[in-house]
């Protein structure tokens, strides 16, 4: 088993989680947080766009859980596997 590209697979894995949580935080800072405070009709331009961007952080947040789940996931089986390979491959006695 080659450990190391498991590895480099797994750390391309994390790379686009993390690029995933920069571009959630950059898109939420760019939300107006008030505009609820303010209830004027000149502000339609401002909902649609928190809108829209309510649909992508919503994207993101499930696309960051579940790849969360598989990166935990697949280096809990390297691991399990690593030592597998490691205890089968002593010698006995």
């Amino acid at each position: 088993m080659n450990v190391s590209l498991h590895l480099a697979i797994c750390g391309v894995l994390t790379s686009i989680l993390v690029v995933s949580f920069v571009y959630r935080k950059f898109i939420d800072d760019h939300d107006d947080h008030n505009i609820h405070l303010s209830n004027s009709s000149t502000d339609v331009r401002t909902i649609n766009l928190q809108v829209e961007h309510r649909k992508r952080i919503d994207m993101l947040d499930r696309l960051n859980k579940y790849l969360c789940f598989v990166i935990i996931a697949y280096l809990v089986v390297i691991g399990g596997v690593a030592a597998y390979v490691g205890w089968i491959g002593t010698p006995q006695g």
